[in-house]
């Protein structure tokens, strides 16, 4: 019996000892990891900042937020759920960003999310409202589980840059990738003309793969849809 009662205690204190350690491992590790979350988010949003209408950032180098402080400070909506909005398909993540530029533009920065070949891909997203909102940039953040060499390239900057800018009329259309539109565009001009009308030619750089960036489209669709929620569009 004794024998048992040792067992016992001996096992409890490895077991006490094992959680403090894997405690005191997270605790210690926590402050590296958010600070990397944070420079990779702050990262993003700088890159959905360029202007994809022009050159340069939409705002002032000195408004681009370097800190968690500065970047809580632009803060436009938010919520404990942590989603803003959610379709069949697509979600908008608490929290969304707002900047007014010198020019009086309105610019919405949103982290958004549709399902891929294999999970989530997950996007931050810069939309403009000019006279017409339009969008404007985009960074993909979260693709993991997409497969290498096919979904995978959805981060890749000549597929990225397929999506923008997508026209005020484009978005009320609906972004698509051309698969789903049933047409094939081939020269730079129709890459282009595309875009005004919701319509993004991936086929030819993403061979084999239309789930990845048909979740990007729809996360974009699902953005435009929130805006429109917010009144941003009247």
């Amino acid at each position: 019996m004794k024998e048992y009662i040792k067992t016992g205690l001996i096992l409890m204190l490895f077991i006490v000892i094992s959680g403090f350690i894997v405690s005191l491992v997270f605790v210690s590790t926590k402050p590296a990891i958010d600070n990397a979350e944070l420079q990779a988010k702050l990262k993003a949003i700088k890159k959905v900042l360029e202007n994809s209408r022009g050159e340069g950032l939409l705002i002032s180098e000195n408004d681009i937020p370097k800190t968690s402080e500065e970047l809580n400070g632009a803060i436009w909506d938010s919520n404990n759920s942590g989603i803003l909005y959610s379709n069949s398909n697509s979600k908008v993540y608490s929290p969304a960003y707002k900047y007014v530029n010198d020019n009086d533009q309105e610019i919405y920065i949103l982290t958004v999310s549709s399902i891929g070949f294999g999970g989530e891909v997950i996007s931050v997203v810069s939309f403009v409202k000019d006279e017409k909102l339009y969008f404007n940039n985009l960074e993909v953040v979260a693709y993991s589980q997409e497969t290498p060499g096919l979904g995978a390239n959805i981060v890749q900057d000549k597929v990225k840059e397929r999506f923008y800018p997508i026209s005020y009329e484009g978005l009320v259309n609906g972004v698509k990738v051309n698969k789903d539109a049933g047409v094939i565009l081939t020269t730079s001009e129709q890459i282009e003309e595309g875009k005004e009308k919701g319509i993004v030619q991936t086929s030819d750089i993403m061979t084999g793969a239309t789930i990845t960036p048909r979740a990007v489209a729809n996360s974009i669709n699902a953005g435009f849809e929130y805006l429109k929620s917010k009144g941003v569009i009247q």
